[in-house]
This record gives C-alpha cells, sequence and structure tokens, in this order.
C-alpha cells in the first residue's frame, strides 16, 4: 500500500477502532498514574516535583544516573516509569 493509496472502508474502520482503543488505554494509563501518585505522595515519598520515577520500586540502594531520570539497573518495564 503506497502513501498516496486510498484507503478501503474497511481499513479506514481498522485504523478508527485501533485509535479508540489506545485513546482508551491512555485514559486508563493516566489514571493509574494519577492514582499512583497520590499514593505516593501519601505516603510521603512525593514532594513537590522530587518524586521517585519508578511506580513499583522501593528507593534503590544500587542506583545510578540511566535514561530519563530512571535508575539504570532498574528491571521494571516502560509503563513503571514516569508517574508526573
Amino acid at each position: 500500500m503506497g502513501i498516496n493509496t486510498d484507503l478501503t472502508e474497511a481499513q479506514k474502520r481498522a485504523l478508527k477502532e485501533n485509535a479508540d482503543d489506545l485513546e482508551q488505554f491512555q485514559r486508563q494509563l493516566d489514571e493509574a498514574r494519577k492514582k499512583a501518585r497520590s499514593r505516593l505522595e501519601s505516603a510521603g515519598l512525593v514532594t513537590g516535583l522530587d518524586t521517585i520515577n519508578c511506580l513499583l520500586c522501593v528507593i534503590c540502594v544500587g542506583w545510578e544516573n540511566g535514561d530519563d531520570g530512571k535508575c539504570a539497573n532498574c528491571p521494571h518495564g516502560l509503563f513503571s516509569h514516569n508517574i508526573i
């Protein structure tokens, strides 16, 4: 399929359904991050912009600076991080 190819109705429908699913997932992810941040704030682990950048970890004794402010040694996946 070339860049200038017209899409069939079935292709348009498939792309719209994918976009709708991803939008719904984004809302769920945003809500999970909001809840996680609230829990961390309630526990005194988040103050202002100073936050632990993994939703699963406790303070890491072997912390090393990594990509996007994450611990370079952190084994957790992308969706465990970046609560702000």
